[in-house]
């Protein structure tokens, strides 16, 4: 991965984060995510970047570049997954705001989950399904074996990961969502979840600090919520007419790995349920955030400094 610092310096002191298609180098958007955007910048068309929330201070960038480092470490260690190759840049912008970049190598838009998802058979569902489930599995089995010391959370949807599932081998599935390190040490995460709370709306801060943080960060240290989240998002994918064909995919594990797992096999209501109040609550915080962005930039013509998701099908 060949990343040129200077450059990437002067793509954010261009860089337009309300309106990025108004900067002075236009990124080309990789893909959205419920919270940050990926994309790529013209001079290095095979890097993925991730710009983060500004930080406040250089101690909280070397706790969260440690947090990265110890939850990729364990991720590959404990669950034994493939993670994909990253480095993490900073630097002051133009503003005097202390940015933080994720860097990741562009993997092939065709070995994506959610892109082999949209035309996927039956047996590329149970390759894809099957080799995440071995990994859960490990997972499963570190958090409940030292639930007062550590736990290590993932979020195993299909748009996460990239899958080699030519030939007749396993679907080698590689990990890259790696910038929200989900690790906790005796019951602390070690992400600093206030920076991500920044690009909330103010007026929405102290709720989703209140009722929803903890509730959204839980979910991805239990397995079978993990599952769940899974699932459902193959209504978001448009291919729900998979989604019983997924769950027996993964009853069917956890049924013959009951000595490793175990947890009550997941029902469909589940997941229609789940899906509903997602979806409704995501597209909720988008559409305030999106008033937020309009608020700063046209009424009170301030700098809005966060990237937000575009049309999202739902």
């Amino acid at each position: 991965m060949d990343v040129n610092e200077n450059l990437l310096a002067e793509f954010e002191d261009m860089l337009n984060p309300a309106f990025p298609e108004k900067s002075g180098i236009i990124p080309e958007i990789l893909g959205y995510g419920e919270i940050s955007t990926t994309f790529s910048i013209p001079a290095m068309p095979d890097v993925a970047l991730k710009r983060m929330p500004p930080f406040e201070n250089a101690d909280q960038i070397i706790a969260y570049k440690k947090a990265v480092c110890d939850y990729t470490s364990q991720l590959a260690e404990v669950c034994g997954i493939r993670v994909a190759e990253y480095a993490v840049y900073d630097f002051f912008n133009r503003q005097n705001e202390h940015i933080v970049y994720v860097a990741q190598p562009r993997l092939e838009t065709a070995t994506i989950g959610n892109h082999i998802l949209a035309a996927a058979s039956r047996k590329d569902l149970e390759k894809m399904i099957s080799a995440i489930m071995e990994y859960l599995c490990r997972l499963y089995q570190f958090n409940h074996q030292n639930s007062h010391q550590a736990s290590i959370g993932l979020d195993g949807q299909l748009s996460n990961w990239s899958f080699g599932l030519s030939g007749t081998g396993n679907a080698s599935p590689v990990y890259f969502d790696i910038t929200t390190p989900l690790l906790r040490v005796d019951g602390t995460e070690q992400l600093d979840t206030e920076i991500f709370l920044k690009s909330c709306p103010s007026f929405l801060v102290w709720l989703v600090r209140w009722q929803f943080l903890d509730e959204v960060l839980n979910r991805y240290h239990d397995v079978r919520m993990v599952l769940i989240d899974l699932v459902a998002n193959f209504y978001k994918e448009g291919r729900q007419d998979l989604i019983n064909g997924a769950l027996s995919i993964i009853n069917d594990f956890v049924e013959n790995e009951k000595y490793a797992m175990d947890f009550p096999p997941l029902k469909r209501a589940e997941i229609d349920s789940y899906y509903k109040s997602d979806a409704f609550i995501w597209s909720l915080f988008l559409m305030l955030r999106r008033f937020d962005r309009f608020v700063k930039t046209k009424i009170f013509m301030q700098r809005y400094n966060f990237i937000l998701p575009g049309a999202i099908t739902r």
